[in-house]
């Protein structure tokens, strides 16, 4: 908080009376007492200032939670549902305010993926890049922003079969993530609200155990994730 405060230096002034001398010659009059200084004083009060409560905060910290429905194939011939019935993510963000309005920083996820009709399957998916946000109202008490942003995806898996484990991995970039939400102050530093995020990304290889190989027959698939975003400035 920038505080501004002003005081007023007092004035003082002093006044003499001379004794008066009559013409028939008279005991000397006693001087006057000296006048009280006078002061005056500035009685405002200090004035405070609060742009937006509080110096604007560059480095931003985020936390995002949800749920994500999965979309398009796999490759060519395979969709994502057929294997795949959603992720719970685990979603961070750093990033630093370039201006008021526009943010520029990294993301990445880590989502517990839900597989169908194999108990003894498991599956991840891990997502990173880089992205760019802009505020509408930062300065307000509700802040609705949008997003883009860029990466990387690798959806891992694994299956036990008669006590031998088995793992692999698809791997490709992310295209395109755009994502839009509203963030709610609830502290000077701290914000909650929701989002949603569309992804748009294209998986190019496949690797199993000590094999990895380029896929041929790619298709595009992508994840609507919906959910809650916490963000801590700094």
């Amino acid at each position: 908080m920038v505080r501004l405060s002003s005081w007023a230096v007092g004035l003082v002034v002093f006044s003499v009376a001379g004794g008066a001398f009559a013409q028939d010659p008279e005991p000397m009059a006693d001087p006057e007492p000296e006048a009280a200084p006078v002061a005056v004083a500035d009685t405002s009060a200090g004035v405070s200032t609060n742009a937006s409560g509080a110096a604007e905060k560059k480095i931003r910290l985020g936390l995002r939670l949800g749920y994500a429905i999965p979309l398009g194939d796999l490759g060519e011939g395979a969709k994502m549902s057929d294997g795949i019935s959603g992720q719970i993510p685990i979603w961070l963000d750093a990033g630093y305010m370039v201006t008021p309005n526009i943010l520029i920083g990294l993301y990445g996820q880590y989502g517990f993926v839900q597989t169908k009709d194999c108990s003894s399957c498991s599956a991840h998916d891990i997502r990173f890049g880089l992205q760019g946000q802009y505020h509408v109202s930062p300065a307000e008490s509700v802040d609705p922003w949008l997003g883009v942003g860029f990466g990387y995806e690798v959806l891992g898996f694994s299956q036990t079969v008669r006590g031998v484990e088995s793992s692999g991995s698809f791997k490709g970039f992310e295209f395109l993530n755009l994502q839009g939400g509203a963030d709610f102050k609830v502290a000077d530093a701290f914000t909650v609200g929701p989002f949603l995020s569309f992804s748009l990304g294209q998986y190019s290889k496949v690797s199993s155990g000590d094999f990895s190989a380029d896929i041929e027959q790619t298709a595009l698939h992508q994840w609507l994730t919906f959910g809650a975003k916490g963000t801590f400035g700094l």
